[in-house]
């Protein structure tokens, strides 16, 4: 691995690009201790997730500046993602043939059973969103394991592991 790289298969770079950045002329520029975090959170819950799909992840927000962070609407002023222990992600349908691809929500939910039932994968919040899951990762003796369901508007559900793996 490169100096870039945070673990086999995700780089420095997919968690710190963001076009409302580039927009706003924002540098997103990680802390080094904030580097280890999405170091710890690829290697303890992407990397495990990533192997046990067998399919590409897609981060569409990893590390934000506090900055960033502010010109979001839904934003969180405690955000896990300022400190580098937080991403969003879908799971690319990419490997298999257009003619039977599931769809990205299925895969997302997939993903999300995958991540609680797997004892490979740990989190320390996993929040399914209608587009993508939200997933943040502490540390293995840490992690609080929450569950959440985001119903897009800026309203959540809290879930228990059994109504977490029953979505459809």
């Amino acid at each position: 691995m490169d100096a870039y790289s945070l673990s086999p298969h995700f780089r420095l770079q997919e968690f710190v690009e963001s076009r409302m950045a580039e927009r706003h002329g924002i540098a997103n520029v990680p802390s080094e201790e904030a580097v280890e975090n999405l170091r710890r959170l690829c290697e303890g819950c992407l990397e495990p997730l990533r192997e046990a799909m067998g399919l590409p992840i897609v981060i569409t927000s990893g590390y934000r500046c506090r900055v960033l962070n502010g010109l979001l609407v839904h934003h969180s002023r405690k955000s896990q993602h300022m400190v580098g222990q937080a991403a969003d992600l879908y799971i690319s349908g990419s490997g298999f043939p257009a003619s039977c691809r599931p769809s990205r929500r299925e895969l997302l939910i997939q993903a999300f059973r995958l991540i609680i039932t797997d004892d490979s994968i740990d989190y320390d919040q996993l929040i399914l969103y209608p587009g993508f899951i939200h997933v943040s990762y502490v540390s293995r003796d840490r992690n609080r394991r929450k569950l959440t369901k985001a119903y897009g508007n800026g309203k959540y559900c809290a879930l228990t592991r059994e109504a977490a793996l029953s979505i459809l």
